[in-house]
């Protein structure tokens, strides 16, 4: 049996894995015709995250033999330390709280495209223009994001069968449906139990090195454990690629996101241990046999992070919270309201800024966000510090107290007559801060997630950068594919669409 994905026990086995990935790639190679074959599959999925697993439970629902191969030792991908969060046009949740009008799959398409279907929906933020997230229509073939949103209310409807419950919808959001806390790795192996229960191979600590063609189609894979030992050769009539994006690729973030490379690359703090294993396999393999690439110079996914043992205010509080960013010297470097979490962090990056913090005073200290944000936590644990003025306040982290008062003051004077003059705010949470003031811990602009990928038409059939013609037997799906977002919800879609279409069925 698997082993179950607490957050603990993730961080725990991705570190030890570091040490367990040097299987080098080979290049791909017409198939002897004299091969012998250690196995053989209808459907062979690579990569066991929320995309490869769905995959893998659809195509054995049709009633294909099916095999997973993942060169971690555990499943779940990812997803098992994403927020829970999915997008869905109208569901049934969505009937039970009332929320009829204006969520149908065409309602639900026109924020994709309008990149407004963010929290909150008023605003167009978090960089969108650098971001496929926010926008459909920035991709080659925006048909393929959207057969996935078409099929979000079967997303919705598929996670919910094995049990996983969601928290009340808020009608102000009304695409966006969360799951309850535990429910991000209960998912996860809930689709593994499916899988041992259907007898499906599932092959761990194996990585996936070659892809194996015959006059141009896929027919099968070479693999090798992650422990060494003698290849296998696995034939299999489609090949599905679901090996995540390449954060820990550096050949490929230099080569399309330089820019970004200076930010640097954590999941879940700085200087935390983890395997550097988002290393794009399927991306570089599938790119080695003539497959075209999509979005591959967007914007990653920026986010804050603290040093490991410091607990994070996260810097979504500058949705819903009177707060400000201030850099290493005590100044503030952008309208935070419209930056969101992301948009500070690439703030700090223009400037050259290495880290940043928050301060806020009294109010929001003392708002309905407390428990949220785990306030108190954070004061006990060092991630939050308090003080009666700016000066005290700037020496609990070391920063200059003649800038930060000035700063703090600064916020004031104008917050009183409703004018920033640094950065244009208008928001309603453009406020004064009241003593006394908070101020958090360090945070880092971290990158956590590549957008880009492989490029696939609507069935997700790897597209060939030559001629824009499927590659026979080679699909894509998640972040491995470029022509969705990275999001869990369009994840699971696309693992939902092509278990359909690599079984030889149509995905209506």
């Amino acid at each position: 049996m698997t082993a179950h994905l607490t957050r603990r026990n993730f961080l725990q086995i991705s570190a030890a894995g570091a040490l367990s990935l040097s299987v080098p790639f080979s290049s791909a190679k017409e198939v002897d015709r004299n091969i012998r074959w250690d196995k053989s599959f209808d459907v062979v999925v690579v990569g066991g995250g929320y995309a490869g697993l769905a995959t893998a439970v659809t195509a054995k629902r049709t009633g294909k033999t099916v095999a997973l191969i993942d060169k971690r030792a555990w499943l779940g991908g990812d997803g098992v330390l994403s927020s829970g969060i999915f997008y869905s046009a109208r569901t049934k949740f969505h009937d039970e709280a009332g929320i009829t009008k204006n969520v149908s799959v065409d309602d639900y398409w026109k924020q994709i495209c309008a990149g407004i279907d963010d929290e909150p929906l008023a605003k167009v933020r978090d960089n969108s223009r650098n971001s496929p997230v926010y926008f459909g229509v920035s991709k080659h073939n925006p048909e393929v994001l959207r057969k996935a949103a078409k099929y979000s209310p079967k997303v919705i409807d598929f996670v919910h069968s094995y049990g996983i419950k969601f928290l009340p919808m808020n009608p102000a959001k009304p695409f966006q449906l969360t799951v309850e806390k535990p429910a991000v790795s209960l998912f996860a192996q809930k689709m593994v139990e499916e899988l041992e229960k259907s007898k499906v191979p599932v092959m761990t600590m194996t990585r996936v090195t070659e892809l194996l063609t015959n006059k141009g189609a896929v027919v099968g894979v070479k693999a090798q454990s992650t422990e060494g030992g003698k290849p296998m050769f696995i034939k299999g009539r489609s090949i599905v690629l679901a090996t995540g994006g390449f954060l820990d690729n550096e050949a490929l973030m230099q080569r399309y996101k330089r820019f970004w490379c200076r930010a640097e690359p954590a999941i879940s703090a700085v200087g935390e241990k983890r395997a550097k294993d988002r290393t794009g396999d399927g991306i570089v393999m599938a790119k080695s046999i003539g497959a075209a690439l999509e979005e591959m110079e967007s914007m990653p996914k920026l986010s804050a992070r603290t040093q490991v043992g410091i607990p994070l205010v996260s810097w979504t509080i500058f949705d819903v919270e009177p707060s400000y960013l201030v850099s290493t010297k005590a100044k503030r470097v952008v309208d935070e309201h419209v930056a969101r979490y992301s948009g500070a962090c690439l703030a700090l990056l223009r400037v050259g800024e290495p880290y940043g913090h928050v301060i806020f005073g009294q109010q929001t200290f003392e708002g309905p966000n407390r428990r949220r944000f785990r306030f108190d936590e954070a004061l006990k644990k060092k991630g939050l510090f308090k003080a009666d003025t700016p000066e005290e306040l700037a020496a609990k982290v070391g920063l200059d107290p003649k800038e930060l008062r000035k700063t703090i003051d600064k916020i004031n004077a104008d917050a009183a007559k409703g004018e920033d003059t640094q950065f244009g705010r208008k928001d309603r949470l453009f406020k004064p801060l009241a003593a006394p003031y908070y101020i958090t811990a360090r945070g880092y602009p971290i990158r956590y997630k590549t957008e880009g990928g492989l490029e696939v038409n609507p069935d997700f059939q790897v597209l060939r950068a030559d001629n824009d013609q499927p590659i026979p037997g080679l699909y894509a799906v998640g972040a491995t594919c470029g022509s969705i977002t990275s999001r869990i919800s369009d994840a699971v879609a696309s693992g939902l669409i092509a278990g359909l279409t690599a079984s030889g069925l149509k995905a209506p």
